[in-house]
């Protein structure tokens, strides 16, 4: 049995540094050039894996089949990032590009192994979700609440990572607090996130009734945000609007706890003025 002198410590680089360097926007333009030089690999798509942070994250698997409809003519044009885990690889960037390739069978897929411990896989995914369009939101959620958890990063870190709001992270990371099956419907893109962030509040049978209600009346995010006013106050929303645009002589719109007045001429302007 080995002493513990014989022991290789532990190396983790200071979190000042990580921050630096994964709150640069171009972090994946730097790996990408870097793997444009390097010839990529074609390696047996049935060796690679999902990954493991993330694979409990749903796909919209008929918009990833018509997203990538045209793979098995053209192939893989930009290559899978992945690494080493036991005797497999796992994918760390291309996610979807891996699963569509596994949805048509593609026997092999172009790859760049790089060397990456947990911390640095986690970074370069969110460094990497951050400014796609088609992010995975609780894809998001997964990788800012591993870092979190796992290594110790705090909610005005991840804002720097991510170039986020303080706030807009709370509700990101509050997302795996969601029903089950409500977060399955976030993943695959049938509850927006928009909607998701309203009733996150909400006791788990209020926000399942009302994602019903969502879908059955096809309600926007404005007018749950309302139904919630509601719940919450005691008040109803639209009397309440109502109640403000007969006494200031406005049009009134209560949104996300804010009142929005709008007057018909700058006279009525002056006069709601007068009288606060």
């Amino acid at each position: 049995m080995k002493n513990d002198k014989d022991k290789k410590p532990i190396v983790r680089v200071p979190l000042s540094k990580l921050l630096k360097r994964f709150s640069n926007e171009n972090v994946i333009q730097s790996m990408e050039k870097k793997y444009q030089t390097s010839s990529p690999k074609n390696i047996a798509t049935n060796l690679i894996d999902d990954n493991a942070f993330i694979r409990k994250a749903k796909i919209n698997e008929a918009k990833l089949l018509k997203d990538f409809s045209d793979l098995p003519q053209k192939g893989i044009k930009s290559p899978l990032i992945i690494r080493t885990k036991k005797s497999h690889y796992e994918i760390v960037l291309g996610r979807r590009r891996l699963l569509a390739a596994k949805k048509f069978n593609l026997p092999s897929v172009p790859c760049v192994l790089i060397d990456v411990g947990d911390e640095e896989a986690l970074l370069l995914m969110v460094a990497d979700m951050r400014d796609s369009i088609t992010r995975n939101m609780v894809e998001f959620s997964m990788v800012c609440n591993l870092l979190k958890e796992k290594f110790g990063y705090s909610q005005n870190d991840l804002a720097v990572l991510t170039h986020q709001s303080r706030a807009q992270i709370t509700n990101i990371m509050r997302l795996l607090n969601l029903p089950d099956s409500v977060l399955i419907d976030v993943s695959i893109g049938k509850l927006s996130f928009g909607h998701a962030k309203a009733i996150i509040t909400l006791p788990d049978q209020l926000i399942l009734d009302l994602v019903s209600r969502i879908y059955k009346e096809k309600l926007s995010v404005h007018n749950t945000e309302k139904i919630i006013f509601e719940y919450k106050h005691g008040v109803d929303y639209s009397i309440e609007e109502k109640r403000i645009s007969d006494a200031y002589r406005c049009k009134t719109n209560i949104l996300r706890k804010r009142i929005i007045l709008s007057f018909e001429s700058e006279e009525d302007q002056k006069k709601f003025i007068k009288k606060i």
